[in-house]
């Protein structure tokens, strides 16, 4: 019976992390996930040497730092490597900076349309980006291949 009071004791703690967050984010994910698979990997343990409820406590612990852990470094580390339009998943994503500076150096506009494409870059831009890009001189051929015209 004490057994499973520890296992129910690790699920409750679960839930409750799992409920406490209004806004998902990977380290909630990191641990709803982690203390799910440490609940489970150390009631198996636990239960083979007749303590599943305390192994079960102790793996869901466990797993709850240890996914929030890795949680928040993934999401760390997704937001540092999508800056301004870039697509998820293209780490050669041009950004509107990277197009403004080649057309003050003077780069060729087929030059710099050949770049978007061979990057496989992707824009959506906004009215006022397009407008800055005007500002700045950027060619229309060059913005529309930017929208993918």
């Amino acid at each position: 019976m004490k057994y499973y009071r520890g296992g129910l004791a690790a699920l409750f703690l679960i839930l409750a992390l799992a409920g406490c967050e209004g806004t998902k984010s990977r380290a909630v994910e990191g641990s709803v996930i982690g203390g799910l698979l440490g609940a489970t990997a150390g009631g198996i343990i636990g239960q083979q040497h007749h303590y599943g409820g305390q192994g079960a406590a102790i793996g869901a612990a466990a797993g709850i730092v240890t996914g929030a852990i890795v949680g928040a470094q993934i999401e760390k580390k997704s937001a540092t490597s999508s800056p301004g339009n870039s697509a998820a998943g293209n780490p050669q994503q041009m950004t509107l900076a990277q197009i403004v500076d080649y057309t003050k150096q003077g780069v060729n506009e087929n030059v710099i349309i050949d770049r978007i494409r061979m990057t496989n870059s992707r824009f959506s831009l906004k009215p006022e980006e397009i407008t800055y890009l005007q500002s700045q001189g950027v060619s229309q051929r060059v913005i529309a291949s930017m929208q993918g015209l």
